[in-house]
C-alpha cells in the first residue's frame, strides 16, 4: 500500500484568518490541524454512538528510519538538548519515547540507583513490619477480633512488600547487567 494521498482544499476565510490563527495558537496546534478537527466534527455521524476509528500506528518501531525536522523555540531546543544529555540517549530515542507516551528517558545509572534506593527503603519497612508482627504474635490469639484483623492486614502487606522486593531486586540486577554489556 502506498503513501496516503494528501487532499488539499483552498478556502477563502473572509477575514477569519486572524481568529483562526489565534485559536490554533491557544490550542497549541497548527491552523490546518484545527480546520481538520472542525471538519471531522462537522462530518461526524449525528447519532453520537458511531465515531470514526483512528488508524492504528502500524509504522511504530519499524526498521526504516526517516529524517524529521522540528521547529522549536530556542528555549525548548535548549531544554531538549539538556534533557537528552542528562538521559544519555540520542534526540531520536528521546522524541520517540515521548511520542509513544513513555515518560522521558532518564539517565540509566540514576534510574537504577533510584530503584535500588526505593527497594532498600521498602526492605527496611518490611523488616519493621516483621518485628511488629512478632510483637503482635505475643498477644493472646483471639483476644480482640479487631487486633486479629489488623494483624492479618499487616501480614498481607508484608507479604506484598516481600514479593515486590524480590521482583525489584531481580530487575535492578538485570538493569545493571544490561547496561554493562552495551
Amino acid at each position: 500500500m502506498g503513501k496516503p494521498q494528501r487532499d488539499r482544499v483552498t478556502i477563502d476565510l473572509r477575514g477569519l484568518r486572524e481568529p483562526l490563527q489565534n485559536r490554533a495558537l491557544m490550542n497549541q496546534m497548527t491552523p490546518a490541524a484545527l480546520v481538520r478537527q472542525a471538519v471531522l466534527a462537522y462530518l461526524a455521524p449525528k447519532s453520537g454512538d458511531q465515531k470514526p476509528d483512528p488508524k492504528p500506528l502500524k509504522y511504530v518501531r519499524e526498521e526504516q528510519v526517516v529524517k524529521v525536522t522540528l521547529r522549536l523555540s530556542a528555549g525548548h531546543a535548549a531544554l531538549m538538548n539538556y534533557q537528552v544529555r542528562i538521559a544519555n540517549v540520542s534526540k531520536s530515542i528521546y522524541v520517540a519515547a515521548l511520542i509513544e507516551g513513555a515518560p522521558p528517558p532518564r539517565n540509566h545509572a540514576q534510574a537504577v540507583a533510584a530503584l535500588q534506593a526505593s527497594t532498600n527503603r521498602l526492605a527496611v519497612i518490611s523488616t519493621d513490619l516483621s518485628a511488629f508482627l512478632r510483637i503482635l504474635h505475643m498477644v493472646k490469639p483471639g483476644a480482640s477480633q479487631e487486633l486479629d484483623r489488623y494483624q492479618a492486614g499487616i501480614k498481607t502487606l508484608n507479604q506484598d512488600i516481600r514479593r515486590h522486593l524480590d521482583t525489584a531486586s531481580a530487575l535492578v540486577a538485570e538493569l545493571r547487567a544490561t547496561r554493562r554489556t552495551k
